[in-house]
């Protein structure tokens, strides 16, 4: 097995390099927050409607609650002309690789991650010596969560599986993700060729843009993923999605195709996830990688050796959820006052003083308005904000006639709303 995988994985990659898994965690943990929505009004309908598989040595009971989310590089499901349009590479079905390993810890409303790198060389369920990755392949589910439990003395309670299909039919299931992008991306061997500017990503094209290695560094990429990840989170967890009985009904069934999960999971533990669903939905999430040194092996391969005593630490403060505690005593963010809010209200629905009425309305309740201004024609209203204002950011958006999309850039100083043509109300 190559050191590299090129672009047959989800996260981004560097050659000779170990894999984090922190954004495809963000990625896998969006895609659970799909069964938490349906679990929150439809729990018996979601566990009903769920791929169910046995996995052995599963734990029952206690707490914190444990839950091994893996994202795998099957192609499994795919037709040969899916596998081509997605530009995930051909593949006959061999052995299967968990492209990435996630330990998700919830309690209350509180929730920890911890990544284990598929690099992490450590000692498997039939005694062999290798990668972590390969662990499913030997001796199904069940091995990893065998593999992981005497690596970490973590015992998982549950086991829940993604593929690449079933990232495309989750983002497809909301309708798509909204990205405004400041360049145009080609890239033939993720299959994306996206303009410049406001789009809306079906979930082909989206599974092409979280993929994409050849447009930007690493550190960018992250970025770029983690900007994604958002978008899709507040895609899902929008009322108009959680609230509307039809989407409902389409997203368990959709999501019940493209996770597969343990055979145990139930109504309980459903609803022990959804109330952590906030904390997944806004990327509240402490998160946690094993700590490990990257090293070659004989046969040219890059692999990382688990640090001790730092991951047995790390591991400890998992098993027994004080992880969870010191997540809880973090302070909290003052919210955010409006009168300390300087915004730029802008038109661009193309209906005459729909600006100057919608900022009035802002001003009375105590922003400052900073300007007021026309901008290029946008079918949905637009909060664009700079990275240290998030917070205001979601204030606004909320205060502002009709829905709107929030859009992180570092093209604004100051929070700019553009008016689509449903805030005319």
């Amino acid at each position: 097995m190559s050191a590299s995988r090129g672009d047959d994985g989800w996260g981004p990659e560097v050659e000779g390099a170990s894999r984090r898994g922190g954004p495809l965690g963000r990625i896998l943990l969006t895609l659970l927050i799909l069964l938490l929505a349906a679990a929150i009004a439809l729990p018996l309908l979601a566990t009903w409607r769920l791929d169910r598989v046995p996995v052995d040595g599963l734990a029952s009971g206690g707490e914190p609650l444990h839950v091994l989310v893996t994202g795998s590089d099957s192609r499994e499901g795919l037709t040969r002309e899916e596998q081509i349009e997605l530009s995930t590479g051909i593949d006959d079905f061999g052995p299967e690789r968990t492209d990435s390993i996630l330990l998700l810890t919830v309690q209350g409303g509180e929730a920890a991650m911890l990544a284990f790198p598929r690099d992490l060389w450590v000692t498997r369920c039939d005694g062999s010596v290798g990668r972590i990755n390969v662990a499913q392949s030997l001796d199904g589910p069940g091995c990893l969560v065998d593999t992981v439990r005497q690596l970490s003395g973590i015992h998982a309670h549950h086991h829940v599986r993604v593929t690449f299909g079933g990232f495309r039919d989750v983002v497809d299931a909301v309708g798509g993700v909204e990205m405004c992008l400041d360049d145009p991306i080609s890239d033939r061997d993720a299959g994306i060729d996206l303009p410049a500017g406001c789009q809306r990503l079906d979930g082909a094209d989206a599974l092409g843009y979280v993929r994409v290695r050849k447009i930007d560094d690493d550190l960018a990429r992250i970025q770029r993923q983690q900007a994604f990840v958002q978008a899709l989170a507040r895609e899902v967890t929008q009322p108009a999605v959680l609230f509307n009985p039809v989407t409902l009904w389409q997203l368990s069934g959709d999501a019940g195709q493209a996770v597969q999960v343990d055979d145990s999971l139930g109504p309980i533990s459903m609803f022990q996830l959804a109330r952590s669903s906030r904390a997944l939905a806004s990327g509240d999430v402490a998160t946690y990688t094993v700590p490990g040194t990257p090293r070659i092996t004989s046969g040219g391969a890059w692999v990382l050796d688990p640090d001790q005593p730092d991951a047995d630490r790390l591991f400890a403060r998992f098993r027994d959820g004080s992880v969870l505690d010191e997540t809880r005593e973090q302070p909290a963010e003052a919210a955010p006052n409006r009168s300390d809010i300087a915004l730029i209200v802008a038109n661009g629905a193309g209906i005459g003083g729909l600006a100057g009425s919608v900022a009035d309305e802002l001003a009375e309740r105590g922003y400052a308005i900073a300007d007021i201004t026309n901008a290029d024609p946008t079918d949905r209203t637009r909060v664009r904000y700079p990275s240290d204002q998030e917070p205001a950011a979601r204030l606004v958006a909320d205060d502002v006639p009709g829905p709107a999309t929030l859009e992180e850039t570092a093209e604004v100083d100051t929070i700019t709303i553009i008016l689509g043509p449903e805030a005319d109300t």
